[in-house]
Parts: C-alpha cells; sequence; structure tokens
C-alpha cells in the first residue's frame, strides 16, 4: 500500500483490522481482516491459490534483481523484435510473494490476464506490453523463465530453470551506459 509515493510498512493491528498510517501527510488507510504471513506461509498461500511450486530460491532473489539485465535469445518475428530486439531485459523489482504487499505476484497475475498474457504464466515483473514471467504450461513445479509481450503473445525462453535465470543476470551498468544506451552486445 502507498501513499505520498512511498510504501506504507509495518501497520498497527488492532482486532484484525491494520491501520497504515502515512508518515508525510498523516492519513490513515486501514484494511479489514489484515493477516500477516511468514515466508513459509505465503509460500503455502501461492501454491494453494495457484496449484503451482515457486522454484526453490525465488524469495532469495525477490530483492536482488533490480538492476539487473538478463540476455534474451534471437527474436524471431517483427514484433518480439520491436519488444526484445537490443536483445536484454532490465529488470525492475521481481513480485512480492506476501498477498499484502501492493507488488505483490497476485496483483501482477490479475494485472497481466487483464492486459492478455497466456494461462500459465506467472508474472513476476512487466507493464502491460513486456512481461517476465514464470511458465508453468509444461510444468507446475519446475517451470521456464520466459519474456512475453501482449499484442501477438509471443514468448520468448530466457531460461530453463530459475537457478539457470538467476545465474544469467548481469548487472545494468555491464550492459547499458548511464544515458541507457547500450554499450554490450551478447
Amino acid at each position: 500500500m502507498k501513499c505520498c509515493r512511498e510504501e506504507l510498512c509495518n501497520p498497527d493491528i488492532i482486532d484484525g483490522t491494520a491501520y497504515f498510517v502515512c508518515a508525510k501527510c498523516g492519513n490513515v488507510q486501514e484494511i479489514q481482516n489484515y493477516r500477516v504471513y511468514t515466508t513459509d506461509e505465503a509460500v503455502r498461500y501461492f501454491a494453494e491459490q495457484t496449484g503451482y511450486q515457486l522454484p526453490h530460491g525465488y524469495v532469495n532473489y525477490i530483492e536482488s534483481t533490480q538492476g539487473k539485465v538478463i540476455a534474451l535469445p534471437e527474436c524471431e518475428n517483427e514484433i518480439s523484435a520491436f519488444y526484445f530486439g537490443e536483445g536484454f531485459y532490465v529488470m525492475a523489482k521481481l513480485a512480492s510473494i506476501d498477498p499484502n504487499h501492493q507488488n505483490s505476484i497476485y496483483n501482477a497475475i490479475s494485472i497481466a490476464l487483464d492486459w492478455g498474457v497466456l494461462p500459465g504464466l506467472v508474472p513476476l515483473e512487466g507493464d502491460g506490453h513486456t512481461w517476465l514471467a514464470l511458465d508453468y504450461r509444461h510444468s507446475n513445479d519446475e517451470p521456464k523463465v520466459v519474456v512475453t509481450e501482449t499484442d501477438e503473445g509471443n514468448i520468448l525462453t530466457v531460461a530453463n530453470s530459475f537457478n539457470e535465470f538467476v545465474l544469467k543476470l548481469r548487472p545494468y551498468a555491464d550492459v547499458y551506459d548511464f544515458d541507457g544506451n547500450l554499450i554490450c552486445r551478447h
């Protein structure tokens, strides 16, 4: 939950209602039936809600991918080239597994479905037209990591597992300069 462009954290919880107070403006936002999840509970909740198992290590990398870049395979058509033609996908922060978080994986799923992301893809990060996602279409336990665009639904496989994905991550500064110009190829 945000107010004044800042994430509101650590609510006061009274009788199951969470009260978030903005330190800048004093605005109070409340959520009834608020529940705090441990990491293990959030992982189990994800499996219960989606029928999928999160990759081992996902929770360890949620915070550490911001400012990272992943190399993409060659684009096979004009639409993919329009969105992914530079050959890299720049990541923001991956979706949280906390159901209460504004940037939760559940919000990402809902928004991505509105944009036409295919069923079986669980978005981790994206902007509407392009998404980084876990691809559960062929396995409920070991998803591939893909990027997809929503104009025609083209998908490029980035890694065959989440661990492979993590190993392929590169710092933004190794690929782009300060002005966002590409300085390196695969």
